[in-house]
């Protein structure tokens, strides 16, 4: 388990879903982690002129995941059900953009395909949590 879970699991207000709010937030820190150094390694490539979208892509998903994840840390949601289900879906839409652009060079850079499965992790995560948000807990 991570600290993450541990943290959530142990929150006085007895979250529901707190294994799926665990898993969502530790996504969104690993495709973070994983957009930044791919943006760097993206960065040494010789052509970089070619990887130039990948790069912003890339920071920008970091940032977008950045923010999902800080938001999902703070877990009193009352009342901000809408607000964070939009933030579930714009980190999922730059996700699989991200995903999609990193796996147009996945075949040469193999950080781009490292990647691109991160990102496609995270959308998998966000999705699952808006589906628990929209189930009885």
């Amino acid at each position: 388990m991570t600290a993450v879970r541990a943290m959530i699991r142990s929150h006085p207000e007895k979250l529901s879903h707190a294994d799926v709010i665990g898993r969502c937030i530790d996504a969104c820190y690993a495709c973070v982690e994983t957009c930044t150094a791919c943006a760097d390694a993206c960065l040494g490539e010789t052509r970089v002129e070619s990887l130039v979208g990948c790069i912003r892509l890339n920071l920008d998903c970091a940032a977008i995941c950045t923010a999902t994840g800080s938001i999902l840390l703070r877990a009193n949601k009352l009342g901000h059900r809408q607000l964070l289900e939009a933030q579930l879906t714009t980190c999922i839409a730059y996700c699989r953009a991200c995903a999609a652009e990193c796996s147009r060079h996945a075949a040469m850079h193999t950080h781009c395909d490292v990647c691109a499965k991160a990102c496609m992790e995270c959308v998998e995560d966000c999705l699952a949590m808006l589906n628990t948000m929209r189930m009885p807990a």
